[in-house]
């Protein structure tokens, strides 16, 4: 049950005001019970730690955020995924610390499997355990943290831990070592516009003087800089920033374009507007998004959804990203995606949804191949900054960079602090990426590897980028052929390559990271159709779409895993579908989909106005959809003989499955047959979706499992 639940007067949804002292009473009690472990994770070390045995594969650990500043309180979300056929004796899990020999010496508090927000669990025995805690560390260094279940073993119980999850706790960052960085950088604003007396064709020698005096001056260890765009400042406090330039005339992708007709300032930006992206808690960079993308296929790019990170558009005048768009628009696959960020909205928030796209492309400034560029003003003051971004700096995923533009009179006008992120940044995101292409479009992405191993060592598949300073003009080409090969004509990154050398100076070479699979492409069949891999990949998702091993005592029609898409369960607030694109052979005859039905909106809402519903829907190339199942409440009703009063066929299986307002009942599964001997020698897309009609305030489920094309 999300939060944008909204209760229709017209009807006034009894049964949530029935149960609504019955919900009071629930939530009272997890919050007494919450309130009894506050505060547990400062408890003292035991000085008899309790002995438990070798960590065990009873499920997966994930923690956000992973580090933590010394005598500041922060919320952690914790989640364990339980393994397949794993059952707790006590329905529960424990959250606690651990030694460096596995050994308990605190606890933290309990993770539920219960379906509560509060608790930061989103659908009820779904096999996932989820509790969030405030911790205050009051010393640096690491603690570990695992899970501790209970399970019966033949014929006993044992006490088993997961694998653990360091968490890393730093010093509080002062305002002086930000300070240094800040001033430091300013004043080498100002310097290089001294050593350029006037003359903009003296960069090369200018910024060589600047990186001499930047090596005198107090605070700086060292400074990396090769051509005569940027350069990247490394701090003895343990903080990074750098500098970005370049040549006034040219549009290169390490510097702020010279454009007349262009805005040349970007304007600060707020607090709020920091932190914009995908939302889950409200700290968006305390999200838990997960990807879980490990098993597919290495030659099949994950999915369809395509981001397009554009922090500069409007200060550039060779933008990639309508091109991007316009290209995957006419690609025949009309599945295609596109997430766009544009200007201040390409902030630090929102790549840490990174690892939900097949395709990336930064359309941004960069450095080194260690360092990409956001729009996101450097703001001491701001929330965000306090919370979060003061470990991130002294953790090195972020970095500070000045960004000035040379004019035509040789004066240097600073523009702004930004955030950078780093290539321990990428390495430090959540999950895995499914098998994504990145296409990093900015100066000197492949000088050295940090940034292609970070992309590719999690999991994204083929890293493209520039040895040195590249030209808009020339980039935008490249964005352009690469999506055109990659979407409209079918090839393989491999092929997809071409060697190719920017005309401009310094005349950047396209590149390839050695570590890329040259087989990866989309895919033209059904991939991961039965869900097997246990995971999401394969199929492009909008809204709330994930694998599961269990709903209450539900299991898979077939095998262990099982698709799940919803009106909106848990923190995601919109309705779910997944699709894949395919085309249908020649010998190919039949979709066939196996389906359950769970729903709150049965039986009070029977014949009313709000009607979910589930359908399934092919688009061919030309666009055109066609409807071949479409079952709302109503519909299903009929085919059960229920109305308000009677279930009829229907089968009650709360509460062992709750979504948070009503009684929920299902059709048991069904197998769904069309015919698509039409399509033969076409392209199409398998779309199935699950939505509301009349409001959001009752949910509905639909399990999939054995989606196959013979």
């Amino acid at each position: 049950m999300s939060g944008k639940k909204i209760i229709k007067p017209k009807y006034g949804r009894k049964k949530f005001i029935i149960k609504l002292p019955l919900m009071l009473f629930f939530f009272v009690s997890i919050l007494v019970f919450a309130v009894s472990y506050h505060g547990c994770s400062e408890d003292p070390v035991t000085s008899n730690p309790t002995p438990t045995p070798t960590p065990s594969v009873i499920g997966t650990l994930t923690i956000t955020p992973d580090m933590l500043l010394v005598n500041v309180s922060d919320t952690l979300v914790i989640r364990m995924s339980a393994k397949t056929g794993i059952f707790f004796t006590d329905s529960l899990v424990k959250a606690v610390k651990i030694d460096n020999n596995n050994n308990i010496i605190a606890q933290i508090g309990n993770l539920y499997d219960n379906g509560n927000l509060n608790n930061g669990d989103e659908i009820a025995r779904d096999n996932v355990y989820s509790g969030k805690f405030i911790l205050n560390e009051t010393a640096e260094g690491t603690i570990k943290i695992a899970a501790n279940g209970t399970v019966y073993s033949n014929g006993s119980t044992v006490s088993l831990l997961t694998t653990p999850v360091n968490i890393t706790v730093y010093g509080s960052l002062n305002s002086g070592q930000v300070g240094t960085v800040m001033s430091t950088q300013n004043n080498a604003a100002t310097q290089l516009q001294t050593f350029l007396a006037g003359n903009p064709n003296n960069i090369t020698a200018a910024s060589n003087q600047l990186k001499t005096w930047l090596e005198t001056q107090p605070g700086v260890a060292s400074v990396e800089k090769d051509g005569n765009t940027s350069m990247i400042i490394n701090y003895t406090n343990g903080l990074t920033g750098g500098m970005v330039y370049s040549v006034d005339g040219k549009e290169t992708r390490g510097g702020i374009e010279s454009d007349s007709g262009k805005r040349t300032r970007l304007t600060k930006i707020t607090a709020d507007g920091q932190t914009r992206g995908e939302n889950i808690f409200g700290d968006s960079y305390k999200r838990s998004y997960t990807s879980d993308n490990n098993l597919l296929d290495p030659n099949i790019i994950g999915n369809r959804n395509v981001m397009v990170f554009a922090a500069y558009e409007g200060v550039w005048v060779n933008d990639e990203r309508p091109v991007i768009i316009s290209r995957l628009a006419s690609a025949p696959c009309k599945e295609f995606t596109v997430t766009s960020y544009v200007d201040q909205n390409a902030n630090v928030s929102c790549l840490y949804n990174l690892t939900q796209y097949g395709y990336v492309v930064f359309a941004t400034h960069g450095s080194r191949g260690k360092a990409i560029l956001t729009a996101e003003v450097v703001d001491t003051n701001a929330s965000v900054y306090k919370d979060s971004y003061k470990a991130l700096l002294q953790a090195k995923r972020l970095s500070i960079f000045k960004n000035i533009k040379i004019s035509g009179t040789g004066g240097v006008t600073t523009v702004a602090n930004v955030y950078a992120v780093t290539n321990t940044f990428i390495s430090n995101l959540e999950g895995t990426f499914p098998n994504t292409v990145i296409l990093n479009n900015s100066c000197e992405s492949t000088k050295n590897p940090d940034l292609a191993n970070a992309f590719i060592g999690k999991g994204a598949k083929t890293y493209y980028g520039y040895d040195k300073v590249v030209n808009g003009a020339f980039a935008k080409t490249i964005a352009d052929s690469i999506t055109k090969r990659l979407a409209v004509t079918g090839l393989t990154t491999g092929n997809a390559f071409f060697n190719a050398v920017d005309p401009q100076d310094p005349n950047a070479n396209f590149q390839k990271d050695a570590g890329s699979n040259n087989d990866l492409k989309y895919s033209t069949s059904i991939v991961n159709g039965d869900f097997e891999e246990g995971t999401i990949s394969g199929w492009t998702k909008s809204g709330d779409g994930r694998v599961i091993n269990r709903l209450g005592n539900l299991s898979a029609n077939e095998g262990t895993f099982m698709g799940i898409i919803s009106t909106g369960l848990g923190y995601t607030t919109s309705s779910g579908g997944i699709s894949q694109c395919l085309t249908v052979a020649n010998n190919q005859s039949t979709l066939t989909v196996k389906w359950n039905f769970l729903s709150e909106e049965f039986l009070e809402w029977i014949g009313s106005e709000f009607q979910d519903y589930f359908e399934i829907i092919i688009k061919t190339q030309d666009g055109t959809e066609s409807q071949v199942l479409y079952r709302s409440v109503d519909d299903i009703a009929a085919e059960y003989h229920a109305d308000t009063a009677h279930a009829g066929d229907l089968i009650r299986v709360s509460p062992s499955i709750s979504f948070g307002n009503g009684d929920v009942y299902m059709t048991n599964w069904k197998t769904s047959t069309f015919d698509i001997s039409a399509y033969r020698g076409q392209i199409i897309v398998v779309i199935l979706r699950c939505g509301d009609v009349g409001d959001s305030a009752f949910d509905t489920a639909i399990l999939l499992d054995a989606i196959k094309v013979n």
